[in-house]
């Protein structure tokens, strides 16, 4: 009988060689992009088609423009009412949506293969022929007014709103994309419509399609539906990312009777299509990726301040944000943020040990297998290469890619993208309790939950 020396982990075998699934690029009669990811496994087929302007498009006093939009499209059409839509597509099993991100706007239908003709009468129905009704919008603003009231109860909600208000200043991105109180009342439905056709274009959409369909019967269900979609240069309302922040800031949102804080740290980080993403993807996870990141040992672990913190890339089209994610009780709010700085600032003076690094690329080149396992899965990952312009080939690369990476690399990586004596540092909760001990790391200010300076 073999001993076994059970106080180690045993190691890990060699890489397995796992292709990232094959997908066919080809085109509409129109001219649209189309990814499809063909599997004839169960009789199920997606269909999403994604508009390259999402909430980024939004403007200071129309907040929530885009996801309105996006909204209403499914809330009737020129022949079909809200109500004949839902019945459609409930007779047949089958879901329909649209909404808005940051980057897109996305009309998604999901279906039994021998319903597809129906689901896809639909999605081109809902996406050519909206009717912006006035007593749909009427409908919805009244729920999202009372969604917004709600959010801000939320110590999570408050944080991440005033941190993205100041990280980025002046863009679209810091705009709160769901609408505000203000802003909700004044959208029209003209106005909502209008934005809509300037924004709907078939040369700049594409569809990503996953399932038990063939290349030439979805082309011809595809281009029969939407052969009167017609086309136009599309404008960017993008505008210019702010630049990095010269010093720290703290901002404190007053949340009464709290007895937790809801912390943000962080600052600009990385855009998507980077060349530099992949190894600030590793460097994070080793941060505050996953749960033996050093940013969780270290506050829930260590010091027992919270059950988890976590820190991200949020990358977009343009720079998204970095930032560290936590809540922790009042009285260890300060202490709590300043080991998130000691970390950050330890990540940039110190190469990473080998063993730590082998453990964290070992777990994203394990676990990426299982996020490609379904074609709603592969759909989503092709989805992110056509939004973000990437190489088709990118998630052959990947894991090659993450093996490939050295302790030098991530130092470079940390020294580059991580700035601990400039982040913003935002914390939702007792204010006025907060207050002195977080002088220590900066001028204060303070806001009421509607983002009001106190």
């Amino acid at each position: 009988m073999t001993n076994l020396d059970r106080s180690k982990p045993p190691q890990p075998g060699a890489i397995t060689q796992i292709a990232f699934p094959k997908f066919i690029t080809t085109r509409t009669s129109t001219g649209t992009p189309v990814y499809l990811v063909e599997n004839h496994e169960q009789p199920l087929v997606s269909v999403s088609l994604y508009l390259r302007s999402g909430s980024n498009t939004d403007v200071a006093g129309k907040e929530g423009l885009a996801s309105f939009a996006a909204e209403l499209l499914t809330k009737g059409t020129v022949s079909r009412s809200a109500t004949q839509i839902a019945e459609e597509i409930d007779f047949v099993g089958g879901s329909l949506g649209a909404s808005a991100s940051s980057d897109s706007t996305t009309i998604s239908t999901a279906v039994l293969t021998r319903y597809l003709g129906t689901a896809l009468d639909l999605l081109a129905d809902v996406t050519l022929n909206p009717v912006y009704a006035d007593e749909e919008l009427d409908r919805a603003k009244l729920q999202r007014i009372a969604g917004i009231k709600q959010s801000k109860s939320d110590p999570g909600y408050l944080s991440e709103t005033v941190f993205s208000k100041r990280v980025f200043a002046g863009h679209s991105y810091g705009l709160e994309s769901g609408g505000t109180e203000n802003s909700v009342p004044k959208l029209d439905a003209s106005v909502l419509k209008q934005y809509y056709f300037n924004i709907s274009s078939p040369s700049d959409a594409f569809f990503i399609v996953a399932g038990d369909v063939s290349e030439p019967d979805i082309l011809r269900m595809l281009g029969d539906r939407f052969a009167a979609w017609k086309d136009f240069p599309v404008t960017s309302h993008a505008g210019s990312i702010p630049g990095e922040q010269k010093k720290r800031s703290v901002l404190l949102v007053e949340k009464e009777q709290a007895v937790q804080s809801a912390i943000r740290v962080g600052h600009l980080g990385i855009a998507r299509n980077d060349k530099d993403y992949v190894a600030c993807y590793v460097l994070n996870m080793l941060l505050g990726g996953y749960f033996n990141s050093r940013i969780n040992m270290n506050l829930r672990e260590k010091h027992g301040f919270t059950y988890g913190a976590r820190s991200f890339f949020d990358a977009r089209k343009q720079t998204g944000a970095f930032a560290v994610s936590t809540e922790v009780r009042t009285e260890v709010t300060a202490k709590a943020v300043q080991e998130i700085i000691n970390e950050l600032t330890l990540i940039r003076n110190e190469p990473v040990s080998a063993d730590e690094l082998s453990m964290v690329k070992n777990y994203i080149i394990g676990s990426f297998p299982l996020s490609i396992e379904t074609p709603q899965q592969v759909a989503g990952r092709i989805a992110t290469l056509a939004l973000y312009g990437l190489d088709m080939d990118y998630y052959d690369k990947f894991r090659d890619t993450v093996a490939a990476l050295t302790r030098e690399d991530l130092l470079r990586t940390a020294q580059t993208y991580i700035h601990p004596d400039t982040v913003t540092i935002s914390a939702s909760g007792d204010a006025k309790a907060l207050e002195n001990d977080m002088k220590a790391f900066g001028e204060v200010e303070m806001f009421d939950h509607n983002f009001e300076k106190i």
